[in-house]
């Protein structure tokens, strides 16, 4: 089969490679559509990952079902998380696969889906598989990923529908946490961000107010809340800039989700946060049935945000779109 293969720094190269071989308790999928996450840009730019076929948002057709699966049948549209435990470690032994502390990822550890197909070792529907409506489109469906990330982070912030909120950072899961704050009810909603598009997609998202993050973020933010500053701060862009502004504008008892994957080690002052008694609350989870539930009810809407769709022979410049492309949010690979 054809594959997206790592081969360098900033150097993807189609090759053609044998087959997934099909487990006893997993399953083989078609890919019809996959995402470019920022993770995946992470270590596009870097070099010592080399062999990595990247793709972990996407959907596709079930084409094989392993002997010891029996809630999942050839033909089934699905999107699904791919992974591998270790099946030794203390959170295996609780039956807690998905904490697993050498836990191997679909997209990272294991072959992804920028490929024609892919394989999941381990399948179960409704647990890591999950199939779609007809109403999905194959090119929504690689979005829920992304979502089901804000649906569990902005979940996890309880928001009440009096509560001022500001989304740092207008990629996809800023852009999706967004949508989701604005289905639960919250009406002030505010965003910063970089290039033009997102700061209109996150207007079309439900942002009543989207600031340029090179302008004077934290003042305009107090201003818009009159100097009173927000409850809660979802921080989906992952760096020192944007995390220091939320401490700056979140007011005394909030709340900062911190979303965004940091590639460097912050610097800060514990006594702001004290101070000010604000909760840091990590978030890494996803729910990928509340994200589809969402999808199909209308109350989030994706397809606004895929901005751009290659084939699987144009994935270099796929990357390179996603990556450098002032006007691209979602960049979507079909093989």
């Amino acid at each position: 089969m054809k594959a997206a293969v790592l081969r360098g720094a900033n150097d993807i190269r189609i090759e053609e490679i044998a087959d997934p071989v099909l487990e006893p308790d997993g399953i083989i999928i078609r890919v019809r559509a996959c995402g470019i996450c920022g993770s995946d840009l992470h270590i596009y730019k870097q070099s010592g990952r080399e062999g990595t076929i990247f793709g972990h948002e996407f959907s596709g057709d079930v084409v094989q079902v392993g002997s010891q699966v029996t809630d999942l049948a050839i033909g089934e549209r699905v999107s699904a998380i791919g992974f591998r435990p270790c099946g030794k470690c203390f959170w295996c032994s609780q039956g807690k696969t998905h904490r697993c502390s050498e836990l191997a990822l679909v997209g990272y550890q294991l072959p992804g889906a920028m490929a024609e197909y892919v394989s999941i070792p381990s399948a179960r529907a409704g647990r890591n598989v999950f199939k779609l409506p007809d109403n999905l489109s194959y090119e929504v469906a690689a979005t829920i990923e992304p979502l089901s990330i804000a649906l569990f982070s902005v979940r996890k912030a309880q928001p009440k529908d009096t509560d001022t909120a500001v989304v740092f950072g207008a990629g996809i899961i800023g852009l999706n946490s967004i949508q989701v704050l604005r289905s639960m009810g919250v009406s002030k909603i505010l965003a910063s961000g970089r290039r033009t598009a997102r700061l209109q997609a996150a207007k079309i998202c439900g942002a009543s107010l989207a600031i340029e993050s090179d302008s004077e973020v934290i003042k305009t933010i107090m201003e818009a809340t009159s100097g009173l500053g927000t409850d809660l701060a979802i921080e989906c862009a992952g760096v020192q800039e944007t995390f220091d502004q939320a401490i700056e504008v979140v007011r005394g008892g909030g709340r900062i989700m911190l979303v965004g994957i940091f590639e460097k080690p912050l610097t800060w002052d514990p006594l702001k946060v004290i101070s000010k008694n604000i909760s840091l609350v990590g978030c890494l989870g996803g729910n990928f049935p509340g994200a589809i539930d969402l999808l199909q009810k209308g109350l989030v809407d994706t397809s606004p945000l895929i901005s751009h769709t290659f084939s699987l022979d144009k994935a270099q410049e796929a990357f390179q779109v996603q990556l450098r492309n002032p006007e691209a949010i979602k960049v979507i690979i079909k093989p």
